[in-house]
């Protein structure tokens, strides 16, 4: 029997029906994207679900995610693929949220696309997009709408709808995990002071090389050894054997086991952390990463924040945006204590621009057109993303040899 529903409730106005939206997560940061996102709009009657898959998050990660907004203490179900046709129309939403990777946002695109009374489809990304993927493109194909989060990401992504030749419209949004409601400013008792707590936040991708890990953790291990009075933590995205959206290669977790196994000055001291990362944003704390939206988290706040800047800038670290914050420093510096604070020319162009409603307003119109009947009908896109669905299908289960044998063979043709 399918799960019948997950409930929020809905922020009623005197106004027009609340827009139906309908989301589908299959990790945890997408979960917390998709939750946020429809608890910071009004008039809006959410459904959540998480899709069945190899990276679907555990119960911990799901509460971590939820926490804060109207799911919380809420159960979200969890759906097949097989399951998606039904409950698509159990419950005629106006829009269709993909808040997912790329290859089940095709999948649930795909399912809702068929309907003759289609839902509009939206997608998105649940933290920086930079740089636009003409990859992530494809795969939404047959969106109608994309949410970017700075005027940066929409112009970089309407380039990126054209060079891959999926049309939809670019909406732009902020962050909703983002609170403040003007240029957030350093927080008075942090600034000069050495933190009490030196939080890290780790990606997943990035640095890919085991030595730079390495010296990021030998960085908040001399931090801890020479500030007693303070600690430094390692805030993890999932504990050991739980999966992420992206796989992690090195994992931090090992690496400062070996620092204690060797008895690294300081490395007995860091500590790992999990839960939601609000509840290390304390007024006493600071936060160091390389690329993470957690950054944008920790500014809101009016933490101090630093971008770690000794592997460089570039799209391959998926950090350009934050060169030229004034928020960058050394691991010398993480080492020292030293955190920083962007510039606030930088966060007023960056995505702390203000909210002005205009999202809901956006969503408010694509669901009026779903409701008519308006939305495009993309034949030749569903076709397109049949076959790449398909090709997808085909490398899970055929041999790398004859993947690898096949893909020679075209090129030499």
């Amino acid at each position: 029997m399918l799960p019948s529903h997950s409930d929020a409730p809905p922020r009623r106005s005197a106004g027009p029906a609340p827009v139906r939206i309908l989301s589908v997560s299959d990790s945890e940061s997408y979960l917390k994207w998709a939750t946020q996102l429809l608890s910071s709009l009004p008039d809006v009657e959410g459904r959540v679900f998480l899709i069945d898959n190899p990276i679907l998050p555990t119960a911990e990660q799901i509460a971590s995610a939820v926490a804060g907004t109207d799911w919380e203490h809420r159960e979200v179900p969890v759906i097949s693929r097989a399951d998606l046709a039904q409950v698509i129309a159990d419950h005629s939403p106006d829009i269709v949220l993909g808040a997912a990777t790329g290859p089940i946002v095709a999948q649930v695109f795909l399912t809702a696309h068929t309907r003759t009374d289609r839902p509009a489809l939206v997608s998105g990304l649940p933290g920086m997009g930079l740089p636009a993927s003409g990859k992530g493109m494809n795969y939404r194909r047959l969106m109608d709408a994309f949410i970017a989060h700075s005027s940066a990401e929409v112009a970089a992504y309407t380039e990126a709808s054209a060079r891959s030749q999926v049309p939809c419209e670019v909406m732009l949004a902020r962050l909703p995990m983002l609170r403040s409601k003007r240029i957030p400013q350093l927080t008075k008792s942090t600034a000069e002071a050495v933190p009490r707590t030196l939080v890290f936040a780790p990606q997943a991708k990035v640095p890919a090389e085991r030595a730079d890990r390495e010296a990021i953790i030998a960085a908040l291990a001399e931090f801890a050894d020479r500030h007693p009075d303070s600690t430094a933590v390692i805030k993890m995205r999932s504990r050991p054997g739980e999966f992420e959206t992206h796989h992690e290669q090195h994992s931090y977790f090992e690496i400062l086991e070996d620092f204690r196994t060797r008895n690294v000055p300081g490395a007995a001291r860091v500590e790992l952390g999990y839960g939601p990362l609000s509840n290390f944003l304390t007024d006493d704390s600071a936060l160091v990463t390389v690329s993470s939206t957690a950054a944008l988290e920790s500014i809101d706040r009016g933490v101090p924040t630093l971008l770690i800047s000794d592997f460089g800038f570039n799209a391959e670290l998926l950090n350009e945006v934050f060169e030229y914050s004034g928020a960058t420093g050394s691991l010398a510096e993480v080492a020292a204590g030293s955190i920083g604070f962007p510039d606030p020319e930088w966060l007023a162009e960056n995505y702390f621009h203000l909210d002005d409603g205009q999202l809901r307003r956006d969503l408010g119109l694509l669901a009026t057109r779903a409701r008519a009947g308006q939305l495009p009908n993309r034949r030749a896109a569903l076709l397109k993303q049949k076959r790449m669905l398909l090709r997808a299908e085909l490398r899970t289960v055929t041999p790398a040899p004859v993947v690898s044998a096949y893909r020679k063979l075209r090129r030499t043709r």
